[in-house]
């Protein structure tokens, strides 16, 4: 049987839902869809058989607290902003390719969407990340090293090396501020990020407009060595601090 685009849409939208709020209930869900609470608790059905999430009484929730509680990362931070980014990220992932996913927030959000794809390889070396794809079909390949308490990553020399070992078909990648490109704090984050960009043959960075006017220590790249930007916003005096990256989207509401 094959299904509509619309019943394919609305899962899809209420997979969305769940992940920003955590919980759903059927009634909202039939309101907000116009559609049936019948057609709804069968859409629950299908998604709960698919590993997407876990019915409970009146509505379904998420599978873990990995979704909630992403072990200390800052999430809650311009949540808004970051979910519309890892939504506007999404159809850049083909099914059945090989993604890489850096420790941040952003893209967080975008490993929490995931399961709406199919037959990912997905490459990381965040903690996080890792946990919630380990909950999916897809297959994970850690690039596991010296951990970075801080942010739940690891980083080193036998990180970047699993990295050189793998041709990358998208990179999503995060940065915390600009300074002649994209910045991180951490000198060693920094050698991951480079070894990652030079064996992707597509690379996205993900931003909020917060970071725009931020700078921390070490420059990871060039803006030109990034086929998009991906961000929330960006203001007429913050332009140049992004010059050179060939496509900008603007994530919509």
């Amino acid at each position: 049987m094959i299904m509509s685009k619309n019943t394919e849409t609305r899962r899809n939208e209420i997979y969305s839902l769940l992940v920003s709020s955590g919980k759903v209930k059927v009634k909202e869900l039939a309101q907000y869809f116009h559609v049936t609470m019948e057609t709804i608790r069968k859409d629950l059905n299908i998604m709960e058989d698919r590993g997407l999430l876990i019915k409970n009484h009146g509505g379904a929730e998420v599978l873990n607290e990995f979704y909630q509680l992403p072990l200390d990362i800052k999430i809650t931070e311009h949540s808004l902003e970051k979910q519309k980014i890892a939504k506007a990220a999404l159809p850049f992932i083909k099914d059945n390719s090989i993604i890489f996913l850096d420790p941040g927030s952003t893209t967080l959000y975008l490993a929490k969407y995931l399961r709406l794809k199919k037959g990912l390889t997905i490459v990381t070396n965040s903690l996080a990340i890792a946990q919630i794809v380990s909950e999916t079909n897809h297959e994970l390949l850690f690039a596991g090293g010296k951990l970075q308490k801080q942010g739940k990553s690891f980083v080193g020399p036998f990180t970047t090396a699993i990295i050189d070992s793998i041709v990358i078909d998208t990179a999503f990648m995060s940065c915390d501020g600009f300074m002649d490109g994209p910045t991180t704090f951490s000198h060693e984050e920094m050698e991951v990020k480079k070894h990652v960009i030079n064996r992707s043959t597509q690379k996205i960075l993900l931003s909020d407009s917060s970071k725009f006017s931020k700078h921390s220590t070490y420059t990871f790249a060039k803006c030109s060595d990034y086929d998009y930007l991906i961000c929330d916003d960006i203001k007429n005096q913050d332009k140049k601090r992004i010059e050179g990256i060939k496509s900008i989207i603007i994530a919509e509401t």
